[in-house]
């Protein structure tokens, strides 16, 4: 009876050691942008692999989310953290926008906050790990007055630099007569006169000529090389005057000739410049539980009770980005990580830095290098690791990649180091890694990797092979499509759980020296143990998503998954230890359905329902969820509510039923563009009926904090 109550209490504290982010990883890993013909190109990169499912809205908002799951990778496999947030980087081009992690334990999603309404488009990135999304300009006609004709000032005289007074008096000169050629629809004669005052030092009028001339251009029908001088004019001033004008007449510029895209370089020099952005924000957690636990025997009841407090601790996150740019490189120094201060009795605190590098990108040369602690980019390369990375080429045509450091996976336990190299050539990567650990071999392997990306299309395929056991570690193939007028998306997954690794012989063992265990077996041995305690899994999962108007959509999955059985190993009382038989669960089955729609209560609002339906050889159960968004804006201070509620219930093969009640909700208050306030509260009623205990727990939690972005 006591060993079941302190098993549930052991229990509990799992659950909270989750809740609380104590024990849970980042899941953002970067968000860059890329300015693009077709509008600003947001890249949202996780620290592991994942599976695009669904977005929504589909293409306008001030808020988007959007729905994903997390890939089974090789790596150990870390609790993600909620309310994890990420500022886009600057730029004049584009709303502002907030990237925060939510609902990780239940429907995974990132919600992105713009500072306006914004339009978009959503889609996976080509590296399995990354989602893009394409924000455009606005349309609508009339938002940013177009001038049919430049307005020229008066020269500005500078007695301190005559050279510079002489240049602007032949650009005023030059501007006027543009301008006249523009009155008289002379566009091709006013592109000529504008190309020559651009040919000038700069002046007091480059940046208008370099505006001008675009109209010039587009007003002539060179609409590709009028959008090649938009671009370039993007480029060179992100935060002029013209660029609400330049924006509105590329968005105009759509669907006509394409043009060459990105300006990859400009003949103008760009004055270098850093830029430094971030955040900083601390939150409190707290948590209480009451647990009642009735046992039955002989017709006898015994009830006991406990209340604690299972939750309280501090937690401040730092989050820092310097980026130097010039013509010819772009560097960068991050620096992301969390400070836990526990205030239960016997609870330490814990520092931990998810990144720390600094790096460097050429912009006329294809080299890259970054060193320091960095998530990993695949290439057999199986987690966040201290180290160095670097790659030489156009992966286009051929670049080759190196990869040299050492796994930092916040374990105990001795940390392998390991040395890779890759070769990327068009959708194609090659890649061969050795890993090692405490002196003896721990991976080996060779593996390649297959993209195939277009807009409304993806596909990717990966497969990994350990030699030095000779056998398959994963093989996997993902991807989506549009068909039937719905969005579709699938996986087939197969991979040995845990990833092959010589230190899977320490499960069970007495010690936790893989070269201690090998001074008792041989390296055969140690490897043949290693076998026998890894499994084989394997999964297939179908998903679509339907618009069924403007403001729903519907969506659904179907999930088939199995491991295999492990049998029992080793020898009772020696170094290599006994682990028991580990039965397999049988095919497990998973059907969810969910309906997503907006303006259910007010304009902009979110609303999500789901339902899951699971059953396995031992185990079925259910669960229905729903979820619910909202803003309201009062200038630039925003409010922001989440609501959410979800119902589960669970019979195990004892007959056994677990049902759980747990509301929650959070607000959110944004003065101004930097200070951002939260709070959200939660309860968690949990029941388990067994033949002969009964237990219920009541748990409240809840945080409250501030978040500064600079």
């Amino acid at each position: 009876m006591r060993s079941n109550f302190g098993r549930l209490i052991s229990v509990l504290a799992i659950s909270v050691g989750v809740n609380c982010g104590a024990a849970v990883a980042q899941p953002l890993d970067d968000v860059t942008l890329e300015y693009q013909t077709d509008g600003i190109v947001a890249t949202v990169r996780m620290t592991e692999p994942v599976r695009y499912l669904r977005h929504f809205p589909a293409n306008s908002g001030q808020t988007l989310e959007i729905f994903y799951e997390r890939v089974r990778g090789a790596a150990v496999e870390e609790k993600w953290v909620d309310n994890e947030t990420r500022n886009s980087p600057p730029s004049g081009l584009i709303p502002s926008f907030t990237v925060t992690t939510r609902d990780q334990a239940t429907k995974p999603k990132l919600v992105i906050e713009f500072a306006r309404d914004a339009r978009f488009s959503v889609s996976a990135g080509k590296d399995q790990r990354s989602f893009l999304i394409t924000i455009r300009p606005d349309r609508t006609t009339g938002t940013v007055a177009l001038p049919y004709l430049p307005a020229i000032s008066a020269v500005r005289a500078t007695p301190r630099d005559a050279n510079l007074t002489e240049n602007n008096k032949q650009a005023f000169d030059l501007m006027g007569q543009a301008r006249d050629a523009l009155a008289s629809k002379k566009n091709e004669e006013a592109v000529g006169v504008l190309n020559k005052l651009l040919m000038l030092p700069p002046n007091d009028y480059t940046e208008d000529a370099q505006e001008w001339v675009g109209v010039a251009r587009e007003r002539a029908g060179q609409y590709d090389k009028a959008k090649t001088e938009y671009d370039l004019y993007l480029n060179l001033y992100p935060k002029g005057e013209g660029v609400p004008r330049v924006m509105q007449r590329l968005a105009g510029l759509s669907g006509t000739a394409s043009g060459p895209g990105i300006v990859e370089a400009a003949e103008k020099k760009r004055e270098a410049r850093w830029t430094t952005f971030g955040s900083v924000s601390g939150h409190y957690y707290f948590g209480k539980s009451k647990i009642d636990s009735t046992t039955t025997f002989n017709n006898t009841t015994d009830t006991q009770s406990l209340t604690m407090t299972d939750q309280s601790m501090f937690i401040t996150t730092e989050d820092v980005s310097g980026r130097y740019t010039s013509d010819d490189l772009d560097g960068r120094l991050v620096f992301r990580g969390n400070n836990t201060q526990n205030f239960l009795a016997n609870k330490s605190g814990q520092n931990r830095i998810s990144s720390l590098y600094g790096e460097v990108k050429g912009r006329k040369q294809d080299y890259f290098l970054r060193v320091g602690r960095q998530s990993s980019n695949g290439a057999g390369v199986l987690g966040r690791f201290d180290g160095l990375s670097g790659s030489y080429g156009d992966a286009a045509y051929m670049r080759v990649n190196g990869v040299v450091g050492r796994l930092a996976d916040y374990s105990d336990s001795t940390s392998p180091s390991f040395v890779g190299a890759s070769v990327d050539s068009g959708a194609f990567t090659g890649y061969g890694i050795n890993q090692t650990v405490d002196g003896v071999l721990d991976r080996r392997a060779v593996g390649g990797e297959w993209r195939y990306y277009e807009d409304k299309r993806s596909l990717f395929a990966l497969v990994d092979y350990d030699i030095n056991f000779k056998a398959l570690n994963a093989a996997q193939v993902m991807g989506t499509m549009n068909a039937f007028d719905a969005s579709w998306n699938f996986m087939l997954d197969h991979r040995k759980t845990p990833s092959l690794s010589i230190r899977n012989a320490l499960y069970g063992a007495t010690t936790s020296s893989i070269s201690v265990l090998e001074q008792a077996l041989s390296a055969s041995a140690v490897r043949d143990l290693a076998l026998q305690r890894t499994a084989t899994s394997n999964m297939g999962q179908i998903g679509i998503t339907k618009p069924l108007n403007q403001k729903w959509q519907v969506g659904g999955d179907v999930r088939l998954s199995n491991t295999t059985s492990t049998a029992a190993s080793g020898v009772l009382n020696s170094l290599q230890g006994y682990l028991a038989a580990n039965p397999s669960r049988g095919t497990e089955k998973s059907v969810t359905g969910q309906l997503i729609g907006t303006g259910l209560y007010k304009s902009g609002d979110i609303w999500s329902f789901s339902a899951t339906l699971n059953t396995s050889g031992t185990v079925r159960g259910n669960s229905f969820y729903v979820y619910n968004h909202m803003d309201m804006n009062y200038g630039k201070n925003v409010w922001g509510l989440d609501s959410s509620v979800q119902l589960f219930k669970q019979t195990d093969q004892f007959n056994a039923v677990t049902t759980r009640f747990s509301p929650s909700v959070r607000a959110s208050y944004r003065l101004g563009e930097q200070l951002t306030f939260d709070a959200d509260l939660g309860v968690e009623s949990t029941k388990s009926e067994g033949t002969q205990v009964t237990t219920k727990v009541l748990r409240v939690f809840g945080s409250a904090g501030v978040r500064w972005d600079f």
